[in-house]
């Protein structure tokens, strides 16, 4: 079996197992790097069922010598372990050569978070925009239910249920759950349906359009947040969407929210998942040792 013979039965594996596209984007970049090593002359064999740990740390140490950051790394490694693992247990390969395979050690810094007084800012600079009741809609949405970029772009007009004040999103693996969402980015989402929302043609029920009155892609969001961090003054790693999940995370437990309802609000499968978020309460933690300092009380 070759290379793309295994690959292409990978990808079926996840489209039966109904994974977005945002996942197989995922595995497709580790599909290309590993070509683009090959064809660099690195040392990979014709056929997968002669690599070894060997070929995949040359792979690995490749890729940092052009530059990829430990974030990146550590990404095509858990491809690689999920591919390889897979086509080990589906009998396609003799052994797994990722089973030894490390991880790269990531830093521990903290990732941007998404706050309030940002959030005011971006919405300000949504005013100068060319569909202002759209971008608005989107930036209050993303703050105020933390859903995730493939959940944002396939929110249909009609999983919009303000009498509930929630919305119905199908997040990872096809799975539904229900969002609550505020009344403030409901107003918004109305206002843009009435009075901005021109979809080309009937067929077309996605909420957020572009222009041309088509579903907005990754790309345009992209586009959408560089041109609104650009105005309000910040950098653009500070609106990616992950930003704004975090930043709701945040909110959420800051305001007296728990583990256990933000981690079905999320859509995460387990509550180690959202139990991450509760590092990045800096100030809360501050005020809690001001009340509660061991050496403030001797």
């Amino acid at each position: 079996m070759t290379w793309d013979d295994l690959w292409e039965q990978y990808y079926y594996h996840l489209r039966i197992k109904r994974r977005s596209k945002t996942t197989l984007h995922f595995y497709r970049s580790t599909h290309r790097a590993l070509g683009r090593f090959a064809a660099a002359g690195g040392s990979l064999p014709s056929s997968p069922a002669g690599v070894n740990v060997m070929h995949l740390r040359a792979f690995i140490t490749w890729l940092e010598e052009q530059g990829l950051a430990p974030g990146g790394l550590h990404a095509h490694v858990r491809s690689l372990k999920a591919f390889f693992g897979w086509a080990r247990r589906e009998e396609l390969l003799p052994v797994d050569p990722s089973a030894r395979l490390e991880r790269p050690t990531l830093p521990g810094r903290r990732l941007p978070t998404m706050d309030p007084e940002r959030v005011g800012k971006l919405l300000r600079a949504a005013k100068t925009t060319d569909q202002p009741l759209r971008d608005a809609a989107i930036v209050l949405t993303f703050f105020d239910t933390g859903i995730r970029l493939e959940e944002l772009m396939t929110l249909r007009r009609e999983d919009v249920r303000p009498e509930r004040g929630v919305l119905r999103v199908i997040g990872k693996g096809d799975k539904e759950r229900t969002v609550p969402i505020g009344t403030r980015a409901l107003t918004a989402i109305n206002a843009y349906q009435l009075r901005e929302r021109k979809a080309r043609h009937p067929g077309v029920a996605e909420l957020f359009l572009s222009r041309s009155g088509l579903p907005m892609t990754r790309s345009g969001v992209s586009l959408l947040m560089s041109r609104l961090s650009a105005e309000a003054g910040f950098e653009r790693a500070q609106t990616s969407p992950h930003t704004f999940r975090r930043g709701f995370a945040v909110e959420f437990l800051r305001n007296g929210g728990d583990v256990f309802t933000l981690q079905q609000i999320l859509g995460h499968s387990s509550l180690e998942m959202t139990r991450r978020y509760v590092t990045f309460l800096d100030e809360d933690l501050k005020a809690a040792h001001l009340r509660f300092s061991p050496g403030d009380r001797l």
